[in-house]
């Protein structure tokens, strides 16, 4: 395992995701709201105006652009931004123009300054889309609605004047993907959809629901796609197992990382379940998995781990080691709470004075960034799990370059109430004996001896370490001969 079989965006690989909901991230105050909408105190608790979608807190495209070197401060390196389309919801899931800007977040100059200002700090943007369904105010669902035939075929309607709608939900009529003149629109024509946003200066998007547009759908939207964008990124949502679709696609949202940490630091799966889970992931070669921890459709870090700092850390250090792209949520660097939505959508808290735990957190993901950017092998190099028989709770992999061999990182993590001394076999043949691995973040390090080292940890400890020449004066472990 070492690349994305079906790649072909090359920089998606080495990405860290920083996500956004435009209407929580960050209000400027330079956008009018439109007549029959009301905001929202910004520090408003979500869900407590009883307003569902309509709930509206006015962060906008200026907003963002305000806080451009907060969010490159985090090590983030590409910003993904939930829908920007004209939609009646504040999460703009449900369009009723795909190729309208939402006035609510400003204008189109607006956009073309932020997307200016993203590239010239060396940072890619992604938008969100929704082709699955759209608005049940869209034209299209409303001429149809009125009887009108061609516009009939583009949605699936019943005997009993019924329709397919989103999880049963009748706000969220689903498109009929099999009508030529919906896949026209959405991907296939000169001026579709995704050719529309792309050309706005968006480096990607990311399909919502990708699992609901189908495989088939995603392999054909794919090959139109890259035809005319060969270096744009092509990410689907996939909540479930996503390796299926990461044969079309460039990436995933996918939560069966998510989900596989959080069950195994809660109990409920062991360490050998987890190293499994992750052996299915990644065994066909496909690891362009995101790596989340959290996100607008899920519970926040620090409700999820009730502020159990020793349990994050563990989740952070998998999270920007494992195979895979790292996505931050936006708070998640201020150790922002929430539980499920509408909970974890509050607005970005920028005038609170934070503490030094909630600092804590934002400087534990600078590092872990730091590191990653520092080391191919944690972006694109092999992943080996490594047998722990003796020591059922002790989860330990490596990750190594074939380029650059002295690459070579290992993680160590005792899930056990008690502390674990360990000999570990690590079968990369440029580990020599007495060559030494530290631990990226103390002083400390361990020695290898014929592909073998011992390793100590305390009760929940997870360490990092590194392979790291120069113990020997006047040699080098590490030959370039050419």
């Amino acid at each position: 395992m070492s690349m994305n079989v079906a790649a072909g965006c090359k920089w998606i690989s080495d990405a860290i995701f920083y996500q956004i909901m435009p209407d929580r991230f960050c209000r400027s105050g330079k956008i009018a709201v439109p007549e029959g909408h009301e905001l929202v105190a910004w520090s408003a608790v979500p869900g407590k105006s009883g307003r569902g979608g309509r709930e509206f807190f006015g962060g906008d495209l200026p907003g963002i652009l305000s806080r451009l070197d907060h969010i490159a401060a985090t090590g983030a390196n590409a910003i993904l931004l939930t829908p920007l389309n004209a939609a009646p919801s504040y999460h703009r899931y449900e369009t009723t123009d795909h190729c309208m800007l939402d006035p609510m977040l400003g204008t189109w100059k607006d956009l073309e300054q932020l997307i200016r200002e993203v590239h010239r700090r060396g940072l890619r943007i992604v938008c969100d889309i929704a082709l699955n369904h759209v608005s049940n105010q869209h034209p299209w669902f409303m001429a149809a609605l009125a009887g009108d035939a061609e516009m009939r075929r583009r949605f699936t309607f019943k005997e009993d004047g019924s329709y397919l709608c989103w999880w049963g939900y009748p706000g969220l009529p689903e498109l009929n993907l099999s009508e030529p003149a919906v896949q026209e629109y959405l991907f296939a024509g000169k001026d579709n959809v995704l050719a529309f946003w792309i050309n706005k200066g968006f480096d990607g998007i990311r399909l919502d629901c990708a699992n609901d547009l189908s495989l088939p759908v995603c392999h054909r939207i794919a090959a139109e796609f890259r035809s005319r964008f060969p270096d744009a990124a092509l990410i689907g949502e996939v909540a479930n197992f996503s390796v299926p679709w990461l044969k079309a696609l460039d990436a995933t949202q996918s939560y069966f990382f998510t989900a596989s940490v959080k069950a195994c630091l809660a109990g409920s799966v062991n360490t050998r379940q987890l190293t499994r889970n992750l052996q299915a992931a990644y065994d066909d070669g496909f690891c362009n998995h995101f790596l989340m921890l959290a996100s607008h459709d899920s519970r926040r870090t620090n409700t999820d781990f009730k502020n159990d700092r020793r349990k994050i850390t563990v989740a952070r250090r998998l999270q920007f080691t494992l195979p895979g792209i790292p996505m931050i949520y936006y708070g998640e660097e201020i150790g922002l709470k929430g539980g499920s939505d509408p909970e974890n959508r509050a607005g970005m808290p920028w005038d609170k004075r934070l503490s030094a735990t909630s600092l804590h957190y934002g400087d534990e993901i600078k590092a872990l960034a730091r590191l990653r950017a520092a080391s191919p092998e944690l972006r694109s190099g092999i992943w080996r799990p490594v047998i722990t028989d003796l020591h059922p709770e002790l989860f330990a992999f490596f990750r190594a370059s074939e380029e650059e061999p002295e690459r070579f990182t290992l993680v160590t993590w005792n899930n056990s109430r008690s502390r674990c001394a360990a000999t570990l076999s690590l079968p990369w043949g440029w580990l020599f004996s007495e060559t030494r691995l530290h631990d990226v973040f103390s002083e400390h390090f361990i020695v290898a001896s014929a592909g073998l080292t011992h390793v100590e940890l305390e009760a929940g400890e997870c360490v990092i370490w590194q392979l790291r020449d120069g113990s020997k004066k006047n040699y080098s472990f590490f030959k370039k001969f050419k």
